[in-house]
């Protein structure tokens, strides 16, 4: 642990599992005080005290501007300002175009690329205040790869992509640096949990058959949630303070070798 936002205030969307779980435990050690901000009012709360002492959790529905909007007024109300923010927040929709309805578009760009805008919309201005800060959407590597099954996900991460450049460009002035972060395969709690909805199997085969998936990368294995949390530190940080409007791929080599 160390301290390289001390003093700063964080938001971290999609924070109550996964990457963005392990982004927050992450910020809080190096000495950021940190807002939790997800879907599921009772996985907040545990995320927020997994976290640790000064956490914030707020239960928002991100499709909803107005959601939006008042997660970043309680967060400024309870820190006083506001430093970082980070867009891991996303929901997933599976299968082809041809079986894609407007209502699932229309569900999945709400979250994934309205929500982040909203977000962003009513961060920055708070940010702007510090004179300097940072913004970090997630995006995926499969903004950049294609496959199978996932056009509506990939579609709204490769918008993210131009959504941060966009706002990187309106806002260096007020010293505000926007960058994206693609990670590749990541083994997270919920894709475990998926695998054995779909298959019945225990968790450790469930965990085990998922590994395998990250043999399709140059390193042979997926991502830990910490592993991508670390990029976001990074980017996060002053570390970073000559950075913005790029897209980091945390992919353990998948973009070079297939991209």
């Amino acid at each position: 642990m160390g301290n390289r936002l001390q003093g700063k205030a964080t938001i971290v969307t999609g924070g109550s599992g996964g990457i963005g779980l392990a982004t927050a435990q992450l910020f809080h050690g190096e000495g950021a005080s940190v807002a939790i901000v997800d879907l599921d009012r009772a996985a907040v709360a545990e995320a927020a005290r997994e976290v640790g002492d000064g956490a914030l959790g707020i239960a928002a529905d991100l499709s909803r501007e107005e959601e939006a909007e008042r997660a970043v007024r309680e967060t400024v109300d309870r820190f006083g300002r506001l430093d970082v923010l980070v867009n891991a927040a996303a929901i997933r929709v599976y299968g082809p175009v041809t079986e894609a309805t407007r209502e699932s578009w229309e569900r999945i760009v709400d979250v994934n690329l309205l929500g982040t805008a909203a977000m962003c919309k009513y961060a920055i201005p708070m940010m702007a205040r510090n004179g300097g800060a940072s913004v970090v959407n997630v995006s995926s590597s499969n903004a950049s790869v294609g496959r199978g099954g996932m056009a509506q996900y990939d579609a709204t991460k490769g918008a993210m992509l131009s959504l941060t450049r966009a706002l990187a460009c309106d806002h260096a002035a007020e010293g505000i640096r926007v960058n994206a972060l693609s990670p590749g395969p990541t083994l997270t709690p919920f894709h475990v949990r998926r695998r054995m909805m779909e298959t019945g199997e225990p968790f450790e085969a469930a965990e085990a058959a998922l590994r395998a998936v990250g043999a399709r990368t140059l390193l042979g294995r997926q991502a830990e949630p910490i592993e991508v949390a670390r990029a976001l530190l990074f980017l996060a940080s002053d570390e970073a303070s000559y950075i913005t409007a790029i897209d980091l791929p945390v992919d353990g080599g998948l973009i070079g070798v297939r991209g």
